[in-house]
C-alpha cells in the first residue's frame, strides 16, 4: 500500500532566518516551502501541489499578514487551506481580529517546537476530517438524487424539478414541455437474453439521451425502462421536432448487446393550472398511443 503524500506547509515570513528556523523544526515530518513576501505567498497557494497549511507572520512590508489572509478567505481557490498566524504580535485584540479573518489559530513567538508541531497536526488532522465529511457528504446527496444503473436523475430527484420547473413556468409565464419515452420491445429483450444485457442497454440508453439533448434538458429514469427529459423553454411545437429528432438518433445509435433498438415517445406541455401528475399523465397517454400506432415514433398530447 503507497504511503500518502507528505502535507505541505508554507512559511510566509519576512524574516529569511526565521523563516528557514521554523522550517528546520517542520522538514523532517511535512513538505516545508517558505517566501519573504505576502504577494508571493499569494501565488504560491494557488500553484500546485497547494499548500494544506499557512504558518503567516504579520508584520511584513507592502502587503501584511492580514491583508494575505483576507485575500486567502475571499478566494474560493485557497478560502480553505488553514492559516496560522505565527508573530510576536501578543495583544489579545490582535489575535481576535487575526481569527475574525478566518485564520485557524495565532501562535505567538518564540514559538515552542512540540507545540508549533502539535497544532500543525490538529488541524492538518482536522481539515482531512472535513474533507472526508465533504466527499462522504457529496456521495450520499449523489445516490440519494441519482439513479444507481444509469447515473440519472431518479424520480425522487425528478419530482423535485418538476414542481421547480411548473412553479418557475407559472410564475413568469415560460413554456415548458416534458417527454417519455420508453425503449421498444425491451421486455422481450429482458426475457430472451437476461437481464444483464438489459441493463447494458439501460446504460448506454442513458448514456446515448445525455448526448442528444440540449444543454437545458433534464434527463432521468423514470422507472423500469421509462426515461423522462424536463425541457424548459420549450414550446410544444418547438417540443415535437426535438422529441422525433430524439427518437431518430436513438434508432441510429448503435448499442452494444442488440442491434436496431428503437424508442418511443410521449410529449406533454405545461398550461396554466396543470400540475406535475397532470403533465406525466398526458406524456404517458401520449407514449402509449406511439406504440400502439407501431413504435418507434413520437405522439403529441392533443392540444
Amino acid at each position: 500500500m503507497n504511503e500518502p503524500d507528505p502535507k505541505t506547509i508554507l512559511i510566509v515570513d519576512d524574516m529569511r532566518t526565521n523563516a528557514l528556523a521554523l522550517a528546520s523544526i517542520l522538514k523532517a515530518e511535512w513538505t516545508v516551502k517558505t517566501t519573504q513576501d505576502g504577494k508571493a505567498a499569494l501565488q504560491i497557494a494557488e500553484e500546485d501541489p497547494m499548500p494544506d497549511l499557512i504558518l503567516l507572520d504579520i508584520n511584513m512590508p507592502g502587503m501584511d499578514g492580514y491583508e494575505v489572509c483576507r485575500h486567502l478567505k475571499e478566494s474560493e481557490k485557497t478560502r480553505d487551506i488553514p492559516v496560522i498566524f505565527v508573530t510576536a504580535k501578543d495583544d489579545q485584540k490582535d489575535e481576535a481580529f487575526g481569527l475574525g479573518l478566518g485564520a485557524v489559530d495565532y501562535i505567538i513567538k518564540p514559538v515552542n517546537k512540540t507545540i508549533v508541531k502539535a497544532r500543525i497536526r490538529n488541524h492538518l488532522a482536522l481539515r482531512q476530517a472535513l474533507t472526508e465529511l465533504a466527499l462522504n457528504n457529496e456521495e450520499l446527496e449523489r445516490l440519494a438524487t441519482r439513479d444507481k444503473l444509469t447515473g440519472l436523475y431518479n424520480r425522487r430527484r425528478l419530482d423535485q424539478l418538476m414542481a421547480a420547473e411548473i412553479e418557475r413556468a407559472w410564475r413568469y409565464g415560460r413554456p415548458l414541455s416534458i417527454m417519455l419515452l420508453d425503449i421498444d420491445k425491451f421486455k422481450t429483450i429482458n426475457d430472451t437474453l437476461g437481464h444483464l444485457v438489459g441493463d447494458t442497454i439501460l446504460s448506454e440508453t442513458a448514456k446515448q439521451l445525455q448526448n442528444s439533448v440540449r444543454s437545458c434538458d433534464l434527463v432521468g429514469r423514470w422507472g423500469g425502462d421509462e426515461f423522462i427529459i424536463i425541457c424548459p423553454e420549450t414550446t410544444p411545437d418547438t417540443a415535437l421536432p426535438l422529441a422525433e429528432r430524439l427518437c431518430r438518433d436513438y434508432a441510429a445509435c448503435e448499442f452494444t448487446a442488440v442491434d436496431g433498438l428503437t424508442a418511443s415517445f410521449g410529449v406533454a406541455s405545461y398550461r396554466e393550472g396543470r400540475r406535475a401528475d397532470d403533465l406525466f399523465s398526458s406524456a404517458d397517454d401520449a407514449l402509449y398511443r406511439a406504440k400502439r400506432n407501431g413504435r418507434n415514433q413520437v405522439a403529441q398530447e392533443v392540444l
